[in-house]
């Protein structure tokens, strides 16, 4: 079977910077005869943080295209430079007429933006779990130098690790959102040691939650820009290496900071990437409304970028 693929760098309009993406189209009349395994082994083939299958539809016409995403390890519900990457693929390459991506996690509705930009509505249930690391360890964690294997050996970031809220943006992607005071303290994370989040003494998410994608999302705030923007640089690092951007993540980040601390609707810009070379620009925007008791909820969740593609070709596989 050939397939044919297409890579891109994703969150930035430079080439050989940004997250690697690899998306894989998959014509219609082969959609049941790309089994699971095979599509959990392509993605190990790649070797990058996602890749993805983009299903042909049987109409060409159709408005919408179904897309599977896949780390090295499993299927995920959504990520985000996969749907940004996707997107800019469909919109501006492959299929103008596309408005939506479905994902496991939902339909994406896609709004294009000048330069080669989208900005895309993304599926959310947001939910801030009750514990945090500190309480899955046990109260010991907060004094031991090295209260669990995969945390952080500086004082300083395994305390902000302990601490961090724990929250879901879907089922089945949750963040750990650990707050530096320092732009010096974030440059000292190290994606040495890997967390075993199923392996912790007690669990860590709340029950009905707990099949979930759990990493740590590591960010500093740096003050305002224009147009009201607030301005986050950030680092996502698990699994054994570290990720140039991580929509998800954003999506995350900014649903919480919006639901806690703004309390109103909010644009982000987040900074990704920088310490290994690949800076990644990320969008995020909410909206919210009041609800009973003087609490708001989350209403929309957009998510914007852009993407470049860097190489094409076909792929062989055997069915």
């Amino acid at each position: 079977m050939d397939l044919q693929f297409v890579t891109l760098d994703v969150f930035t309009s430079k080439r050989l910077e940004g997250n690697p993406l690899a998306v894989v189209s998959v014509p219609a009349s082969l959609k049941d005869k790309l089994p699971q395994a095979t599509k959990q082994k392509i993605a190990a083939e790649f070797n990058l943080s996602e890749t993805v299958f983009l299903h042909e539809a049987e109409d060409p016409q159709q408005e919408h295209r179904n897309i599977d995403i896949f780390t090295i390890e499993r299927e995920i519900p959504f990520a985000g430079h996969p749907t940004i990457g996707s997107a800019v693929l469909s919109k501006y390459h492959l299929h103008p007429h596309v408005h939506t991506l479905i994902t496991k996690a939902g339909p994406i509705g896609l709004v294009p933006q000048p330069g080669n930009r989208i900005r895309a509505q993304i599926p959310h249930n947001v939910h801030l779990h009750a514990r945090t690391l500190a309480a899955a360890f046990g109260d010991s964690g907060n004094t031991s130098p090295r209260p669990y294997p995969g945390l952080s050996p500086d004082p300083e970031i395994r305390a902000a690790e302990l601490g961090a809220p724990v929250f879901s943006v879907v089922r089945g992607m949750t963040f750990v959102l650990v707050r530096l005071a320092s732009l010096e303290l974030l440059a000292r994370v190290t994606s040495a040691a890997r967390l075993d989040f199923d392996g912790l003494p007690a669990p860590l998410l709340d029950e009905g939650w707990r099949d979930s994608f759990v990493c740590r999302y590591y960010y500093v705030d740096v003050g305002s820009e224009g147009e009201g923007e607030r301005s986050v640089r950030a680092r996502m690092v698990e699994l054994g290496f570290e990720d140039p951007a991580t929509g998800s993540a954003a999506s995350a980040l900014a649903s919480y900071l919006t639901l806690k601390e703004e309390r109103k609707g909010t644009k982000f810009r987040v900074t990704q990437g920088v310490e290994m070379g690949r800076t990644s620009d990320i969008r995020v925007e909410t909206t919210t409304r009041e609800v009973e008791g003087g609490g708001v909820e989350l209403v929309d969740l957009w998510l914007g970028g852009t993407a470049v593609v860097v190489m094409k070709g076909t792929l062989t596989v055997d069915i």
